[in-house]
């Protein structure tokens, strides 16, 4: 029986079909119900108890927290129902998508965590269940147990744990060459939302090594002055591996991530492929741990800080004035008055030095930062210095920051400033775009 719902009732007709049986988080399922009688109204339950949500703050939610959606819909003239034409008449979203049901699943029982801070104490979240039930009248007439997977057993994992080098590697059992990807998060630092990328890009044949640079024993407390040396020396590292074709190295990078990305490709020229997702083409000011500015650069190399935009004490009073008001994008705001009356050219990312394609997805709504603006910005370096590789700027008019991975959910979503359908369109579309764009990187 399921928490909170009434009891089971046996109905030998009622049978819920998901295809594939097991899937890839990344990957669209099909779900068909049949044996019902025609034109009745049921409820299509998913619960789970062991879900890894990508978008959701780790502070917030911890393991264990019971997530949960629903929709009610009208059988047809055969008493079936096919996700694929379906329109829920109620429910956790609202248009015809057969993936409505996982990308709105919300936090039904939060239960909170101890944030654990030693590596290899960290589960991989390699898999999740998600419980799907038909209910009539209050009872449960219908179950089916469906497995949502990061990475599955062809993978194998390797903890690293060196000199400005902390970090998880994922690829194929296969012992063949594989193009290899580094995965850094968002200023979250942490290992938990990198590895779950870089788990998703093993499956589909790379060599993966999510990178912690700050967050965790062993790295920076906090995000301010991290040392470059942590993606050069993953770098270097991958070149030793022997899963890993050394002449084929990207690397990806989401928000602060995606700015560290762009830099870290201006310096290192293994480097031959980018992906920055909602990125930053300035390098800013540091960011201490109780939230306040560090007055050093957020990155510096073999001991010298980057020069970068500082955060100006008058603009700061005026976004907590802004954020005490609760006004919509009052970050994004004062990263764009920083942009304006900041000293810009020095904190410039050398765009132009990058030894390889790049690709960056941002946010026309980002309600983080400019992303829109910095990723316009950098194609214009590009542009005016006649950048030789291929570059390519995707912008989504109706998402927030958080673009991710297709059908997770979004949480909170009343934190975004468009409906969760088209959050979740985007979501997928930049996703698409982004295994295109390093599938091209890898034939070539």
């Amino acid at each position: 029986m399921i928490e909170g719902r009434g009891e089971a009732m046996n109905n030998d007709n009622c049978t819920i079909k998901i295809t594939p049986e097991v899937s890839r988080v990344d990957e669209p399922v099909d779900i068909k119900i049949n044996g019902l009688s025609k034109n009745e109204k049921v409820t299509i339950r998913a619960v789970s108890s062991d879900y890894y949500c990508i978008n959701a703050s780790i502070l917030e939610i911890g393991d264990n927290t019971l997530w949960e959606s629903y929709a009610v819909f009208e059988t047809d003239e055969c008493g079936n129902i096919n996700f694929e034409n379906a329109v829920p008449v109620d429910g956790t979203y609202s248009n015809c998508d057969k993936m409505g049901l996982f990308y709105s699943m919300r936090p039904k029982q939060i239960r909170k965590s101890k944030l654990i801070q030693k590596l290899s104490s960290i589960n991989e979240n390699r898999k999740y269940k998600i419980t799907f039930t038909v209910e009539k009248n209050g009872k449960i007439i219908g179950s089916k147990e469906h497995t949502r997977v990061y990475c599955d057993d062809t993978i194998k994992s390797i903890d690293v744990v060196e000199k400005n080098l902390l970090a998880r590697y994922f690829t194929s059992k296969d012992n063949i060459k594989h193009p290899a990807i580094i995965v850094l998060s968002g200023s979250d630092g942490r290992i938990e939302k990198a590895q779950a990328i870089a788990e998703l890009f093993a499956m589909r044949g790379y060599s993966a090594l999510a990178v912690c640079y700050f967050g965790l024993e062993g790295t920076p407390e906090d995000l301010n002055m991290i040392p470059l040396e942590y993606v050069e020396n993953a770098v270097k590292w991958l070149k030793r591996q022997d899963a890993v074709d050394e002449n084929k190295i990207a690397i990806y990078g989401r928000s602060k991530g995606g700015e560290l990305v762009l830099l870290a490709a201006s310096m290192f020229k293994d480097i031959t492929c980018v992906i920055a997702n909602t990125p930053s083409c300035y390098v800013y000011e540091g960011i201490k741990s109780n939230k306040l500015p560090s007055h050093h650069s957020s990155w510096m190399y073999r001991g010298r800080e980057i020069s970068y935009l500082k955060f100006n004490f008058h603009i700061i009073l005026r976004l907590i004035i802004k954020m005490m008001k609760k006004e919509k994008g009052a970050l994004a705001w004062m990263y764009k008055k920083l942009i304006e009356e900041g000293d810009r050219d020095k904190a410039t990312i050398a765009l132009d030095k990058i030894n390889g394609s790049v690709l960056m997805i941002s946010s026309a709504a980002d309600e983080i930062w400019p992303s829109k603006m910095h990723s316009e910005t950098a194609c214009s370096i590009f542009e005016k210095s006649h950048f030789k590789h291929e570059y390519k700027h995707i912008t989504f008019a109706k998402s927030g920051h958080m673009l991710t991975v297709p059908f997770q959910s979004i949480y909170p979503s009343e934190k975004y400033p468009y409906d969760v359908e088209s959050w979740a369109k985007a979501n997928m579309d930049s996703w698409n775009e982004t295994i295109k764009f390093l599938e091209k990187w890898a034939s070539k």
